[in-house]
């Protein structure tokens, strides 16, 4: 038989071990929503570059084949990440991002547009650094019919038409 004083000791621990396991062990370290399909805010992923900038076809091509006449003014690949002195301390899957400028000529942006009802949108503002100085000035026509035309069952498409230069910036998400 446990004496009193041992049984009193034992449940006291018993209580804050439970207590502290409750309060630590079952909250994440950061609020941020890691639920699959969300995607991260801007603020708090960064694009970690792991392949590129490069001018070369194929990896642009396997992504999105609409692109394969183009003329690939260059592309970055990599995972997103935490911006410095955000907790990356939830695990979970990794989200690949693949970001790429093509010269598919004037013809064939204006057809885009027109076939996939396109309007106007802001210039990309997400596009790797990398690949900023590729982007070129002007005005931007994009729209959900054609990220869908670009996207896959593996790669998700944003993609950003300029009629005046003939260039598509598109960016991609595989998660």
């Amino acid at each position: 038989m446990l004496r009193p004083r041992f049984r009193r000791r034992t449940i006291g621990f018993a209580v804050v071990t439970l207590t502290l396991v409750g309060a630590t062990g079952c909250t994440p370290g950061d609020p941020v929503d890691r639920t699959p399909g969300t995607p991260m805010s801007a603020s708090s992923a960064v694009k970690v570059v792991t392949a590129g900038p490069s001018r070369d076809v194929e990896p642009v091509t396997l992504r999105f084949p609409l692109l394969a006449d183009g003329n690939i003014d260059g592309w970055a690949a990599g995972t997103l990440g935490s911006a410095p002195g955000v907790s990356e301390r939830v695990p979970g899957p990794t989200t690949y991002w693949f970001d790429a400028v093509v010269d598919a000529g004037s013809d064939r942006v204006m057809a885009w547009a027109d076939e996939y009802h396109a309007e106007p949108v802001p210039a990309p503002d997400s596009v790797a650094a990398e690949l900023r100085d590729l982007v070129p000035a002007g005005d931007f026509v994009g729209g959900p019919h054609l990220d869908d035309v670009f996207s896959s069952g593996e790669w998700r498409a944003t993609v950003f038409l300029s009629p005046s230069t003939g260039r598509v910036v598109v960016l991609g998400i595989d998660d």
